[in-house]
């Protein structure tokens, strides 16, 4: 297939295009908006949400997922668990850092 006869089926529409880049722009204003807010122990959450939800938009709109095969999306789907795994054990380990005494103090 020659690069004048390419498929362009899949190509994503010039609104679509702008739409996701709107919404890009307004999650990146409302996580500059949260670092400013003091949410005490919700500051780390509420980013890693706002950024979880810019990492899917791309993925979905700009990698292509949304045409790929199902094996994908489970490839997907295991690693964001993975990581949603890794992310509550090492928030658990930074709250219960404080529960121990630590012996001299």
């Amino acid at each position: 297939m020659s690069a004048a006869s390419a498929d362009h089926s899949n190509a994503l529409p010039v609104s679509t295009c702008i739409a996701v880049y709107f919404a890009l722009l307004a999650l990146t204003a409302i996580t500059v908006g949260a670092a400013f807010l003091d949410m005490s122990f919700l500051n780390t959450p509420v980013a890693l949400g706002i950024a979880s939800a810019k990492a899917l938009l791309v993925m979905y709109f700009f990698m292509e997922l949304r045409h790929s095969p199902r094996l994908n999306w489970v490839v997907m789907g295991s690693g964001l668990v993975f990581l949603a795994i890794m992310i509550m054990l090492t928030m658990s380990d930074m709250i219960s850092r404080g529960w121990l005494g630590v012996p001299g103090k």
